[in-house]
């Protein structure tokens, strides 16, 4: 009897041992062969980097709360929760690919939206990232860590409860799981001193991929396929706190390759050329900003902005066109395409600019004729009145001798 337990015992835990350490499979929207996402954390860095990237799909975002008023940030984050958060498992299932928990509260989310999340990954091939923070992992207070979440679970850490590492731990990289693919797609000895948030302690079956290069080996990267699904564990998505990494020219990669690493999808195997096309997205939105800005700008002192309207639109033609090469891998004719996008917005920018000064030099113009007519009336009121008081003679004064 006690043979057949541990025959039986044994078993359970070969299976357990396997569905942690299988591989998924990609998960993405077979229509549109994008990322949908459902974003904990917004405004935030790498929120802006996904907005940017065409292969992810923005679903909705929730904020983070401060420290300054966690009580009403919580109940204003509900409410987001409540409106845009699906309202059914079917409903999540269907039209998410990726859950990214970004440093933000446990507490936003109902038991049963974070059971559904737990399923969905695990049953279901979802993708999930967790960033560490304040409110990540085990999380201190006055914010309520993942450790009692119905997701823990299924979270490759353990997560103790206001153990948060000192800002002044910080750490270069070290690589130790060489064959995994996100330690591959990016040149990590490279990147400066980095703060791991969290103390978080592994469980069977997490698989380390990068970790602090000291005594101490924090894990820094980590993720498992737990069931159908991956769960990817990264301690400062943000890079942010006393160090240069959020700096560094490859962190948005490291944002963005994080997301395809937690669907499965394989990373671009042209580092150079992805990284420079994504720099581009960035500069794009911040050329495009400006344009739009001035054009507003430009059209409160009645500049026409028809010429410089139109050919945005010619614009986004090009951008869309770079996307679409994108999302079928052609890196390259992307890249191209891009660079044509933002020569053609320094065009439309220097149009705008020549459509202003035209119109603004009406306004000098008028402005510089009200001043001299002003001057010239001015002029004469002055000049008449001091020709007119040559018609009067002055009254001398005459004495009186006193009889």
């Amino acid at each position: 009897m006690k043979g057949r337990l541990a025959i039986i015992s044994g078993l359970l835990l070969a299976l357990l041992a396997l569905s942690t350490v299988q591989c998924m499979d990609t998960k993405v929207d077979p229509s549109s062969n994008k990322i949908r996402a459902l974003y904990g954390r917004a405004p935030a860095q790498p929120y802006t980097y996904a907005l940017e990237d065409p292969r992810i799909e923005i679903l909705s975002a929730l904020p983070w709360l401060t420290y300054a008023s966690p009580s009403q940030d919580l109940e204003y984050a509900r409410r987001l929760a409540r409106i845009y958060l699906p309202r059914t498992k079917e409903s999540l299932l269907d039209t998410t690919d990726l859950i990214v928990l970004e440093d933000i509260d446990s507490r936003v989310f109902t038991t049963k939206t974070l059971v559904w999340f737990k399923e969905a990954v695990r049953d279901h091939g979802l993708g999930a990232v967790m960033g560490g923070g304040s409110q990540g992992f085990g999380g201190n207070p006055p914010f309520v860590g993942w450790g009692q979440s119905p997701l823990y679970e299924i979270i490759p850490v353990e997560c103790p409860y206001d153990a948060r590492l000192s800002k002044d731990y910080l750490v270069k990289f070290k690589i130790v799981d060489e064959d995994n693919e996100l330690a591959q797609s990016l040149p990590w000895e490279r990147a400066p001193l980095y703060y791991p948030t969290n103390l978080v302690i592994p469980k069977p079956g997490c698989q380390l991929i990068i970790v602090s290069d000291d005594e101490k080996e924090t894990p820094i990267y980590f993720y498992w396929d737990v069931g159908e699904g991956r769960f990817t564990g990264v301690q400062n998505i943000k890079g942010v706190f006393g160090q240069e990494f959020n700096n560094w020219e490859y962190f948005q990669d490291t944002v963005l390759n994080t997301y395809y690493y937690a669907v499965s999808f394989p990373l671009p195997p042209d580092v150079a050329v992805v990284h420079e096309l994504r720099g581009k997205w960035d500069r794009f939105y911040l050329e495009k900003r400006l344009l739009l800005s001035l054009i507003d700008f430009a059209d409160r002192f009645g500049a026409n902005m028809q010429e410089v309207t139109a050919g945005i639109g010619e614009m986004e033609e090009t951008r869309e066109s770079s996307d679409e090469r994108y999302l079928e891998g052609q890196y390259v004719e992307a890249l191209e395409r891009i660079d044509a996008a933002l020569d053609e917005i320094s065009g439309l920018e220097q149009l705008a600019l020549k459509l202003k000064d035209r119109a603004l030099t009406w306004i000098y113009i008028i402005e510089w004729l009200v001043v001299f007519s002003t001057v010239l009336v001015s002029s004469f009121i002055v000049w008449s009145l001091m020709v007119r008081r040559l018609l009067y003679k002055e009254i001398q004064v005459t004495s009186s001798r006193s009889s």
